[in-house]
């Protein structure tokens, strides 16, 4: 029996929402590492934001990822004026760019959100929304908080 794949549509971007790849259990195991380094909910939402971003900053073709990751450093100093620790930043993003590509080099799915769920005071769920469609992703920048930050 072949499987049905169910698609949502999203403006004029289709989302795969039963994909062959789990992309939560696979963003779980290329980062809960990371993302447990935080301490509250919000710390760890925070690492979650910032692996997506790496690993997006992975799909693009590698004579543009320097200039990626630069622009997530300006964005974040934006943010965080005072804090000084972007260089930290700035080595995580490349860590886990290797990590990426390391462990799983032919996935090329863009992450277009994520989010923590909490399952109970240690325990969360992943849940990730991509798509191997980037290409129709440039009518979504600005609703698209991982593509942006």
């Amino acid at each position: 029996m072949k499987k049905i794949k169910k698609k949502r549509k999203r403006g004029n971007l289709f989302i795969n929402a039963s994909p062959e790849i789990k992309m939560s259990e696979l963003i779980g195991e290329y980062a809960s590492d990371y993302i447990n380094m935080g301490e509250t909910m919000e710390e760890r939402q925070s690492y979650l934001s910032s692996a997506c971003r790496a690993w997006n900053i992975a799909v693009l073709p590698e004579r543009l990822r320097k200039e990626a990751i630069r622009r997530n450093i300006e964005e974040y100093k934006r943010i965080n004026p005072g804090i000084d620790d972007a260089d930290n930043l700035a080595h995580d993003l490349r860590k886990l760019i290797q990590k990426k590509l390391k462990m799983v080099p032919g996935v090329e799915k863009v992450i277009i959100d994520a989010a923590l769920e909490p399952i109970s005071d240690t325990k969360y769920r992943i849940s990730i929304v991509s798509t191997d469609q980037p290409e129709q992703l440039r009518e979504m920048l600005p609703k698209a908080p991982i593509l942006t930050k």
